[in-house]
């Protein structure tokens, strides 16, 4: 079941989001804005502070969230980007699922799809958090019993293992090439 606009001011007014915005609750989810951390690999440095950034087309880059949230043991949330921005091609298209009892703040995957560039600012509202209520609280909840890697997060933070997902530093055609 989704959480409505009076459980969502609720939670926030009760240390659910730091700091909370009245004026982000909607009727059935809650803004949440950016912050200033940016991992970014097509830069140097990768990973940096600034209050604006601009995302040039194609470009990725993780971003956190200014609020640091905190989730009960029973509740889950599903982050969705603002629809206006992925009407101008600003995409978040990679983990969105906030599990329960998760605390810190929320890292995004922004990526801009467009043909333009467009600036991204530290405050602006860019995703919000649909909360779901659980049939029941789990046994063991996200960062409990040594779970959940990035419970208490601060910032960007980069994926806590490559071992998924490994990079390939040279690739097979290059290696050819050499031959």
């Amino acid at each position: 079941m989704v959480k409505p606009d009076h459980w969502i001011r609720h939670w926030g007014e009760n240390g659910g989001a730091k700091p909370f915005f009245p004026k982000h609750v909607n009727p059935a989810s809650y803004d949440i804005t950016l912050g200033n951390h940016w991992i970014c690999p097509t830069r140097d440095p990768e990973e940096f502070l600034a209050d604006e950034i601009t995302l040039f087309p194609n470009e990725v880059a993780l971003a956190t969230t200014a609020e640091t949230i905190r989730l009960p043991r029973d509740v889950v949330g599903d982050l969705k980007l603002k629809s206006s921005l992925g009407r101008l091609w600003l995409n978040h298209s990679l983990s969105g699922w906030i599990d329960c009892n998760f605390q810190g703040q929320v890292t995004l995957e922004l990526q801009n799809l467009g043909p333009y560039p467009r600036k991204l600012t530290k405050g602006m509202r860019v995703a919000q958090i649909v909360f779901y209520q659980m049939e029941s609280a789990p046994e063991v909840a996200y960062g409990e019993n040594n779970t959940g890697h990035y419970q208490g997060q601060s910032g960007a933070t980069r994926s806590w293992s490559e071992d998924f997902f490994p990079a390939v530093k040279e690739s097979a055609r290059e290696k050819e090439n050499k031959k």
